[in-house]
Formats: structure tokens, C-alpha cells, sequence
């Protein structure tokens, strides 16, 4: 064995040099499927990740719609909100909203309208406009909707305006009161859903402020937020045995499959290496057979024994595969590197949850892993074919 490894070591220049071009097409392969896993697959894991956070999939509506569902109250959210995987509770509230001084509105002639103050629940959120999307609102903030008859509101992002409500000062009684409220966002209302055609979206608190301390002694509906969309049934089925009237997004369990998918998409780019490594393995022995026949028939002649010339096929291919291997990966995680800058100052495909691309000695492991391993398993039929031949086979082919 010694004897075979210092001969692969001494011819090691020779074999490079002889392999040059199938050596430079795996270190490709190697560097965008390192690529692929190290960035596009962080990406897309990214992606999945924020949008179960910020998306309906794991989010349950309760409602009392049902007429034999339970009552939605302070004490029935508190027991909900108490349950195991239970994020958050927010009731659904609305409370009447307008822009106190014209010289806000978008046209002087026309009245934007009732903006409807409504209980921010972020997941369920269009796109912004104007701003970033908030996680939670302050007590002295607001959202826009972008278009109201008149135009549009987006001149008033980042001002602080006054807004004017009704308060309530007994029964069929009120008076119209104003409130300052900074305007952090303006989002898309193009598509109007339950909450109305312009609804604005403030806290919890500054609701409560607009009802000046007495919230509703119900409500029609509430939002729960579970930690992870595949806890989701389980939640569900527990607030059901509870008596709530529950419901949830159209098609969840199949959207909670697909991004649990995709966030172990990088389980299916190893494949594509070893598929890669087991091709390059077998081209590399035909190559190496014609490049070295002749060699090998003189090695036979001069005592070298079948064993050891298949041997030292398989070694001088896993150095071939070993290099290539260490060069791809360098060159894949400076691609990585490169696409992750280049979305970072672009802002591209929002994804605000995007790791910093680093070196991953485990993946790094595991691919030159499979790779060599690949490459042996596709050269060895022709390697053994190699050792066995007879040397005036050799010399006449």
C-alpha cells in the first residue's frame, strides 16, 4: 500500500495536468450546488420562515357567528391565550376615525371619508406602501390606507396628525373629540376585506383610549396566534372542544406542508452532487484508462500486482475529486457571499430574515463527502476493468 501511495503522490502533477478540464468542470458543479445550498436554500428557508411569522398560516379566528359558539369576552380571550402554543390573543375592535382638519385631506373639495380605527394584528396586514411593516404599533402611532375618495393619503406618512372621533357621553349621547396620532405607514387597501374599504390601524391601547376605558363587553371576533403553523390543528381542535367558533385559513394544512418543504429544500440539492460526482467519476476512468495504458502495462511488467493498480486508480481520482472539491467550495462560498451583499443593498426579495452567508464546515463536510464517495463508486467498475487487463492488451489498445 505504501509502495502505491508514494507512486499516486510522485505522479500527482501529471495527473492534474492530464485531467485538467473534467477537474475544472466538478470545481462548477461543486461551487454553484455549494451555492445553491449555502445561499438559495438559505433564501428560500428564509422566505418560508417569514412567512409563517408574518403570514394567516398560523393564525386562528374565532368568531361568534355560530350561534351556539362561545361568547368572546376578557375572561374567555384570557383562558385562550393561557393554552399551550398560544402566541398572542388580539380582539377585533373598530371605532369611528376621521382626519379633523381639511387641509389634510387629499382634496379640498372632497371628504376622505370614515378611516375606521381598527385593532392592528399584523399577519393579517396587505403589503405597505409607505414604511416598513410594523410587528406592534405604539399607543401614539397609526396606519394608513393608501387610496380614499379624494386620492391618496401617502403626503401624511411620517407627519403627526389630529384625528377626530366620537365619544360616547351616555346612551344615544356624544361629542367630537380629537386624538394626535403619528403617522408610521401607508399600506395597500386594494383589496378590501372585512375590516372595510379604508380602515386605519392603531394598538390595543389607543383603542381603548377611543372607547375612553370601556371596550365592548364582546366581541364578534378575535385573532390567536400560535407559535408555528403545524401546532395549528392541534390548537384548533382544542379551542373547538372548548366551545369557540373557530376557523382558519382556506387550505392551511397544505400551505403549512409546502413551507415545511421548503425549508428542507436543501435535503434535495445533495442528490444533484452525488448524481454529478458519479458521471464525473466514470468519464475520469475512461480518460485515465487511455491516458494510461501503456504506463500501466510497464507497472505490470515491473511486478505491480492488479490490486494495486486498481488501488491507484481510485486514489489518484479522490485526489482529483478531494481538490476540486476544496476549490468549489471557496469559490461557492464567495458566490454566496456575492449574492447576499447584492441583495442585502438592493432589498431585494424582502427578506428581512436572511442570515449573513458564512463558511459551513458541516455542509463542506458532507459534500466533498459524497462527492468523493460518488466518484469512486462510478469509477470502480473501469478501475477494476484496468488492473485486470493484460499488458499486451494494454499496449495494443
Amino acid at each position: 500500500m505504501r509502495k502505491v501511495l508514494r507512486l499516486a503522490w510522485f505522479e500527482r502533477a501529471h495527473t492534474f495536468r492530464t485531467s485538467r478540464a473534467l477537474v475544472v468542470l466538478l470545481v462548477i458543479v461543486i461551487a454553484v450546488c455549494y451555492c445553491l445550498q449555502g445561499f438559495v436554500v438559505g433564501a428560500v428557508q428564509a422566505h418560508a420562515s417569514n412567512v409563517e411569522k408574518h403570514s394567516n398560516v398560523s393564525v386562528i379566528e374565532l368568531s361568534t357567528i355560530r350561534p351556539d359558539a362561545r361568547v368572546l369576552d376578557g375572561e374567555s380571550l384570557s383562558e385562550v391565550s393561557r393554552l399551550k402554543h398560544v402566541v398572542s390573543v388580539v380582539p377585533w375592535m373598530q371605532h369611528d376615525l376621521d382626519l379633523a382638519d381639511e387641509g389634510d385631506w387629499p382634496s379640498p373639495t372632497v371628504s376622505p371619508g370614515s378611516l375606521w380605527a381598527t385593532t392592528y394584528f399584523e399577519p393579517r396586514l396587505p403589503k405597505m406602501i409607505e414604511g416598513d411593516r410594523p410587528a406592534s404599533l405604539q399607543d401614539d402611532e397609526i396606519l394608513l390606507p393608501d387610496s380614499v375618495p379624494g386620492g391618496n393619503l401617502r403626503h401624511l406618512y411620517g407627519k403627526t396628525i389630529m384625528f377626530g372621533y366620537t365619544h360616547i357621553d351616555g346612551k344615544y349621547q356624544g361629542s367630537y373629540r380629537t386624538i394626535p396620532l403619528k403617522v408610521v405607514g401607508i399600506y395597500d387597501n386594494s383589496v378590501p376585506d372585512k375590516d372595510g374599504e379604508n380602515p386605519s390601524y392603531v394598538s390595543e391601547n389607543t383603542m381603548n383610549a377611543l372607547f375612553d376605558g370601556n371596550a365592548p363587553e364582546s366581541y364578534t371576533f378575535a385573532y390567536v396566534k400560535v407559535d408555528s403553523g403545524d401546532n395549528v390543528p392541534v390548537v384548533q381542535k382544542k379551542l373547538a372542544a372548548m366551545g369557540f367558533g373557530v376557523a382558519g385559513a382556506a387550505g392551511q394544512q397544505d400551505v403549512t406542508g409546502v413551507l415545511a418543504t421548503l425549508m428542507n429544500i436543501g435535503r434535495f440539492m445533495l442528490p444533484i452532487v452525488l448524481v454529478c460526482s458519479l458521471t464525473f467519476g466514470s468519464f475520469l476512468s475512461v480518460i485515465w484508462m487511455k491516458q494510461r495504458k501503456r504506463s500501466l502495462a510497464l507497472l505490470r511488467c515491473l511486478g505491480y500486482t492488479a490490486g494495486q493498480l486498481g488501488t491507484l486508480a481510485l486514489i489518484q481520482i479522490v485526489q482529483l475529486v478531494v481538490a476540486a472539491g476544496i476549490v468549489g467550495i471557496v469559490l461557492g462560498t464567495g458566490l454566496s457571499l456575492l449574492l447576499a451583499r447584492f441583495v442585502d443593498s438592493g432589498d431585494l426579495l424582502n427578506l428581512t430574515s436572511l442570515d449573513s452567508v458564512v463558511f459551513d464546515p458541516v455542509l463542506a463536510l458532507e459534500m466533498l463527502g459524497i462527492t468523493g464517495a460518488g466518484a469512486v463508486i462510478g469509477a470502480l467498475p473501469l478501475s477494476v476493468k484496468i488492473a485486470h487487463s493484460q499488458p499486451d492488451a494494454l499496449m495494443r489498445g
